[in-house]
């Protein structure tokens, strides 16, 4: 229980200003801008790659895939995990990627250089 100086208080600022038609400046986007498409498993997740015009996708049909976004376009299929994947990040800064898989390995994709792709594959997880 709190009490004393530790005691919270709550406002009503979470609420929408204005006349309760709940409108406001920004604006909210109800159908999708692209749907990118060449999975053919579930997605279990998606990462922005720096710069925004590209995104990357994690499958559980074993692959990553690398999108443009503005041509909605498929730009490298990443493939090479053996099981399906769990998770793919991206570096805040550079054009890196790494994808998890039940396979036990995590994978670098590193697009730094446009004229090569390299891969690491690191293994030792064990879940």
């Amino acid at each position: 229980q709190v009490s004393g100086e530790d005691e919270v208080e709550f406002s009503d600022k979470d609420e929408p200003d204005g006349d309760g038609d709940g409108s406001s400046d920004c604006p909210t986007v109800r159908a999708p801008l692209t749907s990118l498409k060449s999975h053919q498993g579930v997605v279990i997740a998606a990462d922005w790659l720096v710069g925004g015009k590209q995104v990357v996708t994690a499958s559980w049909d074993r692959t990553a895939n690398l999108y443009d976004v503005e041509t909605s376009e498929l730009v490298h299929s990443l493939t090479g995990h053996d099981q399906e994947l769990t998770h793919c990040c991206t570096h805040p800064t550079q054009r890196l990627v790494v994808t998890s898989s039940r396979d036990t390995t995590f994978r670098l994709w590193d697009f730094r250089d446009p004229s090569i792709h390299s891969v690491n594959v690191f293994q030792g997880h064990t879940e």
